[in-house]
């Protein structure tokens, strides 16, 4: 890659097929910059008078698994650019980081042709750790004296070195999705059962393969549901990957031996093989949510995409389901979070004032309003003062979700109760944490060799990023 030379329509092709939608002229090239006056007092004036921004956005966001949730972000972007007579480039950020690298950005960055806007879930600590990021305490600032401080969890993963590195667009749901129908049917309230034991024997109970339905719906397959699992069970039964400063790998504990060993009973004892649903253990991100919508599970763990493309679709599993605040286990029971969608603005970016403009426009009441019931129960306020609109209070599972997302806890998933690093963002990344339960369900190592192992590991991805980890 020729980092002086790499155009835009270049980086698109070396990012692996990003998608463009464009609005006005967006295959236009950006304007040529005007020529330098040959010197003198002319030259001098010209280099007094800032260069004019160009009439051009380029804007990356995530695409989700909701299809109505994508449209309404991509018309939004796409409804700003038409009133502001820009050139509109909008891309999905999956383009830019293949299995999770975002080095991508970083070469734009680089090339001194990088996107103006990025939105997206990603860890903002490794955008920040890349150097691609603008502050934006000031929009953030702004935000806040309307609807008050961000959640506990975005504002953690967005206040950077004193600074705001994102302005938070939304908190997005998070945790346990279950058929109440089915567990009522049985005499269990499932919402009050707080740990993964309880959960592991309720399952069992309401199983039914001649019906195909299934009561554990979960996987701990390479992904992001497997990955939020193991994170889970590894935090209640008292094991952290990190030490609360994120500088230490902690992971080699017997704490985290047990964890293992209980994960890997659950999906390999004959005791709870009535359970599991056919090729649990291979599943990806999308299965279990097919898995639930076609009605053949009881009980999953998913983002509230689950829950919303129920809704919109008017699949009958909607009105069964309930909300289930995530469980934990012997040690740790209650800690939650739930973690945001971010809208940051990149370094070096051309259109600057006009990215400013659009994270903004996002920030308006009546387009959160609009995104929260394009989402319903997925885009979820990421700030205090928004609980009480209707759009959310007309939603129950909505309103289950306020305690989640308000948890001082503020829990971050893997780097808990750490902050959320680059170092442990690339350990997530690296998938070290579903690697321990592979490792000893293909019968390569025991719990103790696969999680000595996934320390070692950590320690050299830390020294990789200038710490100790020991």
């Amino acid at each position: 890659m020729d980092r002086k030379t790499l155009s835009r329509r270049s980086f698109l092709r070396l990012a692996g097929g990003a998608i463009g939608v464009t609005a006005l002229a967006a295959c236009a090239a950006p304007a040529a910059p005007a020529a330098a006056p040959a010197g003198g007092e002319a030259a001098s004036a010209a280099t007094a008078v800032p260069a004019a921004e160009p009439t051009t956005l380029w804007v990356l966001h995530k695409q989700d698994f909701q299809p109505e949730y994508n449209d309404f972000m991509r018309a939004h972007i796409v409804q700003f650019a038409e009133s502001k007579g820009l050139t509109l480039d909008v891309n999905f950020t999956a383009g830019f980081q293949t299995g999770g690298d975002l080095t991508m950005i970083a070469a734009s960055v680089q090339a001194g042709d990088p996107p103006d806007v990025w939105i997206d879930n990603v860890n903002p600590f490794q955008l920040q750790q890349l150097g691609v990021l603008q502050p934006l305490s000031d929009l953030q600032a702004e935000v806040s004296a309307k609807y008050g401080e961000p959640n506990p969890r975005p504002k953690k993963e967005t206040f950077l070195d004193g600074e705001y590195m994102g302005v938070t667009l939304h908190c997005r749901s998070d945790g346990g999705w279950a058929r109440k129908d089915v567990f009522e049917a049985a005499g269990i309230d499932v919402v009050s059962l707080r740990t993964y034991e309880e959960l592991r024997d309720a399952a069992m109970t309401i199983s039914d393969a001649a019906a195909e339905m299934w009561g554990w719906g979960i996987t701990v397959n390479r992904g992001g549901d497997g990955g939020w699992l193991v994170s889970r069970v590894l935090n209640g039964w008292g094991a952290t990957w990190a030490d609360e400063t994120g500088t230490k790998v902690t992971i080699d504990s017997p704490e985290a031996v047990s964890a293992v060993e209980w994960l890997v009973d659950t999906y390999t004892n004959p005791a709870w093989e009535a359970m599991l649903p056919p090729g649990v253990l291979s599943w990806t991100d999308g299965s279990n949510n097919e898995a639930y919508l076609g009605g053949k599970v009881a009980y999953t763990q998913n983002a509230g995409t689950v829950y919303a493309k129920a809704v919109i679709d008017g699949n009958p599993v909607a009105p069964l389901t309930a909300f289930d605040p995530p469980k934990g286990g012997p040690v740790v029971q209650d800690f939650n979070g739930l973690g945001g969608m971010y809208m940051h603005l990149i370094k070096g970016a051309k259109s600057a004032t006009s990215g400013k403009e659009l994270i903004l426009s996002f920030t308006e009441e009546d387009v959160l309003k609009g995104l929260y019931k394009a989402a319903t129960a997925y885009a979820v306020p990421g700030y205090d003062a928004m609980w009480d609109w209707e759009e959310i209070t007309n939603e129950p599972i909505s309103v289950a979700l306020r305690a989640v997302a308000l948890d001082p806890s503020a829990w971050t998933g893997l780097s808990w109760p750490g902050p959320t690093t680059a170092q442990m963002g690339a350990v997530g990344t690296a998938s070290l944490h579903t690697d321990i339960i592979a490792n000893v369900l293909n019968g390569q190592m025991t719990a103790a060799e696969a999680v000595a192992d996934a320390a070692e590991k950590s320690v050299a991805i830390f020294k990789e990023f200038g710490v100790a980890g020991e």
